[in-house]
């Protein structure tokens, strides 16, 4: 790079700004196209249900074509379609992209609401095995990382100055023992690389890290009560909650939220590591 060309970016002409207006209620996400993977249960559900509120067409991706059917059916939603994605066939990605743009013209927001962990009692680090951590780091990580790889050339091709949110988990703040940790730490890692590679293109990249969240992951929590000893504020997060705040991220109102991760953690690995 000559001289000139690090002198423009260190100091870049200016450019009027227009100051940023605060969109009333309802109209965060007014005129954007988001495509939501996870979408159909859980978090990703919620964001669905958040999204279509604040003004946003919705395309929900999961690997059940009859769960899709099921959620479409039960919101009743003209602005609400779905796709079949699978987090562990990446070589599908680009056209799974090409197919959720077909459906409203284009994507302007997409959020990666897809994770799995390992169900089994007494798991620990002595005891995880090969086909544990392949199946985790294969869904959580290397998806996570190719399906928004997918996600970015589909925007800098059609320069969309979009927005990427990647739900994470706490988990990312505690010591990486299980490879579900290990893989919310590579989380935080990708989401802080993607901001810094793309914000050229104007793509703003983000992730939200819930602690224990009142969903059917957690085994203790029966639906009518969101007591847990898991975290120092003794309840679930609610996924209404981090609905909330993805509308917030993805909005133009989360334009200064650069490579970030809120974590919701309601204490647990800040005030408190078990």
């Amino acid at each position: 790079m000559g001289i000139k060309s690090r002198i423009r970016r260190l100091f870049p002409k200016p450019v009027n700004t227009p100051i940023v207006v605060m969109p009333s209620k309802g109209t965060e996400l007014k005129g954007k196209i988001a495509l939501i993977s996870g979408g159909s249960g859980g978090v990703g559900l919620a964001i669905t249900k958040a999204f279509l509120k604040a003004g946003a067409k919705v395309i929900i991706a999961g690997t059940s074509q009859e769960k899709l059917n099921n959620i479409s059916n039960e919101i009743n939603n003209d602005g609400l379609k779905s796709i079949v994605l699978n987090y562990n066939d990446p070589s599908a990605f680009d056209s799974k992209v090409e197919e959720a743009v077909n459906i409203f013209g284009r994507v302007d927001i997409f959020v990666s609401s897809t994770g799995i962990h390992v169900d089994r009692d007494g798991l620990d680090f002595i005891n995880t095995t090969v086909e544990e951590y392949d199946k985790i780091m294969g869904i959580n990580l290397r998806g996570t990382y190719f399906m928004c790889q997918a996600i970015a050339k589909y925007m800098i091709a059609h320069q969309i100055k979009g927005h990427i949110l990647i739900i994470s988990s706490q988990s990312a703040l505690e010591p990486s023992w299980s490879p579900y940790r290990l893989s919310k730490l590579g989380i935080d890692g990708i989401t802080r690389g993607m901001a810094q590679r793309l914000l050229e293109h104007g793509i703003i990249v983000n992730a939200i890290g819930p602690g224990p969240t009142a969903t059917t992951m957690q085994k203790e929590y029966k639906g009518n009560n969101i007591y847990t000893p898991l975290n120092p504020i003794s309840r679930f997060t609610m996924p209404e909650e981090v609905a909330q705040y993805s509308v917030l991220m993805v909005s133009d109102l989360g334009n200064t939220i650069v490579g970030q991760t809120l974590y919701m953690s309601g204490g647990r690995g800040i005030t408190e590591i078990r």
